[in-house]
This record gives structure tokens, C-alpha cells and sequence, in this order.
């Protein structure tokens, strides 16, 4: 069973996010999955810093595949554990960034999820 990409109490709202490099805006994100669609717009000129390179028109798998590059991996050995560490029932990539905010160690990005 797949999950869905936000929970049961905004199920109706479509998700707004902003990927983000340091304090600066890159790419407005908006995603309705009861709709499947995906949204962007692009405030980085330099294609390395918006969310899906020169992909304009980025499908809900598309968005998918990118909440989840911001996460550890689900390979990741000791997931139990570092699932608890995080505070997530399961490997839920939208859950995962809701608490890490999809940052990483080798980079600056990260994804403000407006509420």
C-alpha cells in the first residue's frame, strides 16, 4: 500500500514547500496529490540550485523521488533505529523531512514546508 505524501488532516490541501539553499529561495513547490499534480517555480537561475534541474513540468513522481533524495537512504543499515532517532513510525519520506527539514550532511539545501 503506498503511502500518501502528507497526512489524513490536510489530505484535501495541496502541500506548499520551498527548496532552499542556505536562506535563499530556489524553487516554490506546490504538489496535489489527490490531483497528481506538481507545480514549480524556479527563483534560481543557476539550474544546479532549483529543485529538478531543467525539468519544468516535473510529474508526482518526479516529486516524489525528490522528497526522498532529501532523506537517508532506505537501505540505510539500522533503519529502526535511526527511523526512532527521528522520531517516524516508518520510512515515510514526507514525515522524515517534516523533522529534518530534508537537510543533509553534504549539502546546504533544505525544504521549508509551509503549513
Amino acid at each position: 500500500m503506498e503511502k500518501n505524501i502528507k497526512n489524513n488532516s490536510s489530505a484535501n490541501k495541496p502541500l506548499r514547500m520551498w527548496y532552499m539553499y542556505k536562506d535563499k529561495p530556489c524553487t516554490l513547490i506546490e504538489a496535489d496529490e489527490s490531483k497528481n499534480i506538481v507545480k514549480i517555480k524556479n527563483y534560481a537561475d543557476n539550474i544546479l540550485f532549483t529543485a529538478f534541474g531543467v525539468n519544468e513540468n516535473p510529474s508526482m513522481e518526479d516529486f516524489k523521488e525528490f522528497l526522498e533524495s532529501r532523506c537517508f537512504p532506505r537501505t540505510r543499515d539500522k533503519m529502526k533505529l535511526v527511523l526512532e532517532d527521528v522520531g517516524v513510525p516508518c520510512y515515510d519520506p514526507y514525515l522524515i523531512i517534516e523533522k529534518t527539514e530534508g537537510r543533509m550532511a553534504e549539502d546546504d539545501f533544505w525544504l521549508k514546508i509551509e503549513k
